[in-house]
């Protein structure tokens, strides 16, 4: 999808990177608004998670997306709370 995640966010497993993977998957396509979904210890901003997030949103890469998040989330996300607390943009 040419999407920068990975270079804006330390771990695209952890709040901020998931909180944007499942807001991808539910539609989501403009990049200020995935980049609002920031959680509020993220140490970059906003405008620089809003670059990254400029891509291609082909249906085989959602697919393939969708496909990787929901082998990653049953088997190692299961019992772990959700991480409250979002920065508004």
């Amino acid at each position: 999808m040419n999407l920068q995640l990975h270079h804006v966010v330390a771990d695209i497993t952890g709040a901020t990177g998931l909180r944007i993977i499942r807001a991808i998957l539910a539609g989501e396509r403009d990049p200020e608004a995935l980049a609002c979904l920031r959680h509020y210890s993220c140490h970059s901003s906003a405008e620089t998670i809003a670059k990254a997030l400029t891509g291609s949103y082909r249906a085989e890469l959602l697919f393939a997306l969708e496909q990787a998040l929901a082998l990653y989330t049953p088997t190692t996300r299961r019992h772990l709370p959700a991480t409250p607390g979002s920065k508004p943009c």
